[in-house]
This record gives structure tokens, sequence and C-alpha cells, in this order.
């Protein structure tokens, strides 16, 4: 398909302006090409109407996700780029994992930031499955997200085209796949099972967020997308990945991304064959903590939680909490920000032994055990928080999460359902309480994506 002048230059400017990607003249059959597929999809449909028709959408709909994902390439294969991988395996993550087990602390968080059919991810899991002999002992969220839901679909049902494994050595082969009589290879259920898929747009900002999970990680897997940015929207996303990792964590991008002027304040780090980029600083945030009636020891073993259950009648509502609980919640959230989930579990609870009736708080200590891989204490947290705040779309998202890296998919998709069901109504922009920081129309548009893809 032909664009002319006038179309293009329109095109351009609005998909830069909705997607914050960037097509300039030298890839200007690329847009020609997705607006094509676009096309497809609404059958006797003029270019110019479909421009007109997607310029009426807020950028947060799912048309858009949609447009996004016929937009960008998603092909992929297992172990692509071998420097990267070898850097990975024997120097970052391997140093990680004998840090780790000097302080006691057994746990890792890792992101695959556009994992389109889940390559790269299902790549790092098995990684981690060499490196991990005690991995029964460790606390491992690989999280693996995309815009496309058509790609997310396709990443959790780990079945693969010999292409898919053209670098993949044949020992990893033997060990990991099962070739089926379709001559396609089934991905092992133990590597499947260890990869979280949800879907989410870089060019958002609903990262990074406790909400969605994307804070306090070791290492983020960003490769080959921002190149397809636009300078705005390329120094927003770096922005908002550094915030996401914790103070030593790893940025991995591609070969063409390397650019010292746009990570900076990371550090760029030289491999063989690989530049990845580090984030420096103290180990922890500078916060000034309340005293604490019984603090516990910096590593706890991951147990579940236990809280009183709540009555069946409705409680009488509690006196106004003490005048710094808002201030210890946000200090416990820059503390789970930052990797330092013990102390912020204290802090929750803290304010908890003030305030049973404190939603806000439930909320919070929910992602925390989420992120201490505690599911079904953060499942209590849960229910304690929607129960006092019946209204609040992220307990209810957290919730759907919860219950679909459980396998309970209706259970989690009713909870989508819910969220969507509160936040139509609500302006787009605004701010959600207890939302950290997400917006009615971010949060609604992952809800919606999570249907789509589920």
């Amino acid at each position: 398909m032909k664009l002319s002048v006038q179309l293009y230059e329109q095109a351009r400017d609005l998909i830069a302006d909705r997607l914050g990607l960037d097509f300039p003249e030298r890839r200007r059959a690329d847009l020609e090409r997705g607006l094509a597929r676009v096309l497809r999809s609404r059958p006797a449909t003029t270019p110019h109407e479909v421009l007109a028709w997607l310029g009426a959408l807020p950028a947060d709909s799912h048309e858009w996700r949609r447009v996004a994902a016929d937009l960008t390439v998603g092909e992929t294969y297992f172990f692509r780029d071998g420097g990267c991988f070898e850097a990975l395996e024997q120097k970052v993550l391997s140093a990680l994992v004998q840090s780790r087990r000097a302080e006691g602390a057994h746990r890792l968080r890792l992101w695959s930031a556009a994992c389109a059919t889940g390559e790269e991810p299902y790549s790092i899991a098995m990684v981690l499955d060499r490196l991990l002999p005690d991995r029964a002992d460790w606390t491992v969220t690989i999280l693996a997200t995309d815009i496309s839901g058509k790609a997310l679909e396709a990443a959790q049902r780990g079945r693969y085209r010999e292409w898919a494994l053209r670098e993949t050595p044949a020992w990893v082969r033997h060990r990991y796949f099962r070739r089926l009589p379709d001559e396609s290879f089934e991905l092992d259920p133990h590597i499947r099972a260890g990869v979280t898929f949800a879907p989410l747009n870089l060019a958002g900002d609903a990262y990074p967020s406790l909400v969605t999970n994307t804070v306090a990680m070791d290492l983020i897997l960003c490769r080959n997308v921002l190149m397809y940015f636009t300078d705005e929207a390329q120094r927003a996303a770096v922005a908002r990945l550094q915030r996401a990792l914790v103070p030593g964590g790893w940025l991995v991008v591609g070969p063409a991304e390397a650019s010292s002027e746009l990570f900076s304040p990371l550090t760029a780090v030289n491999f063989p064959g690989a530049i990845f980029y580090r984030k420096t600083g103290a180990a922890r945030p500078d916060v000034i903590l309340p005293d604490l009636a019984a603090p516990s020891s910096p590593h706890v073993a991951a147990e579940p939680v236990r809280q009183p259950p709540i009555a069946a009648a409705p409680p009488e509502r509690a006196a106004p909490a003490p005048a710094d609980a808002a201030t210890s919640l946000q200090h416990a959230r820059a503390l789970a920000d930052q990797g330092d989930l013990e102390r912020a579990r204290e802090l929750c609870e803290t304010t908890l032994a003030r305030d049973r009736l404190n939603a806000d708080a439930h909320l919070l200590l929910a992602a925390i055990h989420q992120e201490r891989g505690q599911l079904v204490a953060a499942l209590a947290a849960l229910r304690h928080a929607i129960y006092l705040a019946p209204d609040s779309a992220p307990a209810h998202f957290l919730m759907g999460c919860l219950l679909v890296r459980q396998g309970e998919r209706r259970r989690g998709r009713r909870c989508m359902e819910t969220v969507v069901g509160l936040l139509t109504p609500l302006p787009r922009g605004e701010v959600l309480a207890a939302g950290d920081g997400l917006t009615a129309g971010r949060l609604l548009e992952t809800a919606q994506a999570y249907l789509e893809s589920r």
C-alpha cells in the first residue's frame, strides 16, 4: 500500500504521538506495510478513514494496542545474540546468584520487557535452571511482557517451529524440548511454569509500579525495542526502566541501542560481544524508619504471613489512623521499589498493628508478598483490602493477576472484568488511590489487554 505524502506524514505524526514509535522516511515502507495489515482487519475502509478513526481513539485503547502489534516486528529466537547470553550466564547471573547465596537472600527478579512470543524469557529460565541446582530453595520471578496479546498467547502455549531454535545447542533441545508429530517443538512444562506473562506497553506509564509487578528488578532485558521509539519516547522509557531496577541492577539492550548519553546515569559495562548497563548507588534508599516494636531478622524465610480472619459482618470504622500512617506507607513503597522487601513488610505490619482497617496498607502488603513469591499471603492480604475497599480497582487488578498466575484463569478474568467496570466511568487521566501512580486509563488499558490475551 502506498500512501500520499500528506497521509504518510499524518500517519507518522499520529503514531509517534500515540505509540511513541518513530517512522522516518527510511522506514516509510514499514509504516505502509503495517497500515496495510490494519486495513485488512477493516474491510472496505480507506487509509484516510482508518487514520480518522484512530485519531478519535485515546492512546490507551485496545485498538491502538492492536495497531502497535501490526507496526512492530516480533520475530525472535532462542538464545538470540550468543555474546549477550554468554555474558549473562557466565558473568552477570552467576555473580548475582553467588552474592545472593552469600547473603542468604535466595531471591531473583528478572524482566523480559518485550518478550514477543517468549523465546527470550524462556532462554533466561533455562540459564537459571542450570545455575540453580537448588532452584526449589529460591524465589525467582521471571516477568515477561509485551504489547501484543497474540504474541503473549503464542508464548504461553510454548510450542515452536525449527526456525525459532536455529541457534539453540543440540543438548538444550534434547533437555528442554519435545518434538511433536507435526515437527514442532514443545517446551518443558517446568520451564514454562517459571515465566509469568503479562501485557504491558513500554511506551505507556504503567511501570514501574508495585501493582504491575514491575519494580525491584535485578535484571531487565529490553532488546531491539527502543530503537523503534521516538527520541522523546526513548528517554521516557529508559527513565522508567532505570527506576524499575534495584541498585546494582542490570539493563540489557540491543547492540544497536547502546548509547552512553541515552542511558546515563547508568554505567556501561563491556563484555566480549555485549554492552550492558548497570545502576549504581546505595544498596538501600535513604529512608528514616519509625521505631518498630519487634524488628525481625533481615532475612526471613518466605512463609506466608498469617492474619486474623475478618468478621462476617462489617466492623465499625476505626478512629482515624495516626498521622504518620501515610508517611510509613510511602517509606514502605520506597523500600519495596529498591528491593528491601523485609523492611517494607515490617512497615506495613506496623501500620496495620495500629489500624487493621487501613485498606491501602493491606494492598501494599499484598504487592510486597507478591514480590517475595508468597502468593498465598498476597491473596489473603488482597481479600482484606477488597473487603475494606470494594471499589479499589488496583486491588481487584492485582487479585486477577495472582489468580491467573495460580492457573485460576476464570476467576482471574472475573477480577479483570470488575476492574474494567470500575474504571470505565472514570476520567482516563485520574490518578487512582493506592495505585502507585497509575491513572485510570492506563490500568483500564492493561486490564483490557489481559482479557484479550486470555
